[in-house]
């Protein structure tokens, strides 16, 4: 049993050094894995120098910073182009692109953080440095819909957790707010961002469901830039189709 337990702690310490590595910062040094994971320096010396070792993060040769290695890309391209949540939504989402040109962004919650599945980016849009993975979900349009239709316990549990940190200058950074926007967004059926995330970025979001265990798993958003439209432009012309896409993509991964 305890050789047991011993194989599940590596294993997990592990994998938590290279969860690390899908925050924003995308290089560490040893110390600073260490402090982050409150693990100590000599385990974490162990832990990247296998994880180096089969390819997975690689240590600059000049900063002798750690980071993610290229055994990684054939991974994530995987996963982006097999997965079958990625080809479920694929369809609905490149269907209403064509149509639009609308820049719409899915994401998936896991472990109090939202992760970016599927992407089409508009003109007007790239530009900007979007998402891949947020633990700061209050601050995207995606996260918020999702939030906001979470049930009152695991929504409290989220915000218990969470600090609000200032991206931009309209973040929010008041609990109270938050819990207004929250139920503002369950209301109206869908989030908006003003800026919250990147100055000059405007987003919708809408939650997506489980739709046989009733639980949100997500959201889908659609992202503009300011040059393009204001808000409230892009709330009349946009936000009923978002939220049919919304059903319609909750309706197809709950057949998954």
């Amino acid at each position: 049993m305890s050789n047991k337990s011993s194989i599940s702690e590596t294993l997990d310490k592990g994998l938590r050094i290279l969860d690390l590595f899908c925050a924003d910062d995308t290089s560490f040094s040893l110390s600073e894995i260490s402090r982050r994971l409150e693990i100590n320096k000599t385990s974490v010396l162990r832990y990247v120098g296998a994880l180096c070792e089969h390819g997975y993060l690689q240590k600059g040769t000049k900063d002798k910073l750690y980071r993610l290695g290229l055994r990684t890309i054939p991974l994530a391209h995987s996963f982006l182009q097999k997965a079958e949540i990625v080809q479920t939504i694929k369809p609905f989402v490149d269907e209403i692109h064509k149509q639009h040109g609308i820049h719409i962004d899915v994401g998936i919650i896991q472990n109090q953080s939202i992760y970016l599945v599927y992407r089409r980016e508009s003109i007007d849009t790239l530009a900007f440095a979007h998402f891949t993975v947020n633990a700061d979900m209050y601050n995207l349009a995606t996260g918020k819909a999702a939030m906001a239709f979470l049930d009152k316990d695991k929504q409290q549990t989220m915000l218990d957790a969470i600090e609000l940190r200032p991206v931009t200058g309209a973040s929010i950074t008041d609990k109270q707010q938050l819990l207004a926007d929250l139920e503002e967004t369950k209301k109206r059926g869908y989030s908006i961002n003003k800026e919250e995330f990147l100055p000059g970025l405007i987003a919708m979001g809408a939650p997506i469901f489980n739709l046989r265990t009733s639980e949100v798993v997500g959201g889908v958003s659609f992202d503009s830039s300011t040059a393009r439209y204001s808000m409230s432009d892009f709330e009349k012309l946009y936000s009923n189709l978002l939220k049919e896409l919304s059903k319609t993509i909750s309706a197809a991964i709950s057949k998954i």
